[in-house]
């Protein structure tokens, strides 16, 4: 093998090497690009319930602990998913996934919630376990109320004319 060749060969390996250099950092960039992006629009989403807190009497919003339970799935666990028939809430209203939420006694039965980054719920159930600061929502399965955990998200609750959200969990 000539020198010439040896020099052609070693380029060749440079100008790959660089270009897969190149194509990492892209990724890399592409990959910060998004997680900056996920991040603002958490942060404007916070902004704005915070707005809406300050502009409107007809909302309060509290940052919570976030639970899930699934009290229809066919693997719930009854006391610990559900007391008593697991298809009717504390309020005596139809458990409906994705739209029931229980909440502790300071927050009346009826009560629409924003859950931030999932949606809104209606208050209709309670849980032994569920404190003044806890929101737990109904969702279809067990192990998607599991592979949630435990989430601190803001809550922002839709007041009535004479509905108020007492923190402390006294009525």
């Amino acid at each position: 093998m000539t020198l010439k060749q040896l020099l052609l060969i070693t380029a060749i390996v440079l100008l790959v090497t660089l270009a897969n250099s190149l194509d990492l950092r892209g990724q890399v960039q592409l990959a910060q690009r998004e997680a900056s992006e996920a991040r603002e629009e958490a942060e404007e989403e916070l902004r704005d319930a915070r707005r809406l807190e300050l502009e409107s009497e007809q909302y309060e919003t509290q940052l919570m602990k976030i639970t899930k339970y699934a009290p229809l799935s066919p693997d719930a666990v009854p006391g610990w998913d559900f007391a008593g028939d697991p298809s009717l809430t504390a309020s005596g209203e139809e458990l409906i996934p994705g739209k029931t939420a229980a909440a502790g006694p300071n927050v009346p039965f009826g009560t629409r919630i924003y859950v931030e980054g999932i949606g809104w719920f209606e208050v209709q159930d309670r849980g032994r376990a569920i404190g003044p600061n806890d929101i737990d929502l109904a969702v279809e399965s067990r192990e998607e109320s599991l592979e949630f955990g435990i989430q601190e998200r803001l809550v922002i609750f839709e007041l009535g004319d004479d509905t108020d959200v007492d923190e402390e969990g006294e009525d």
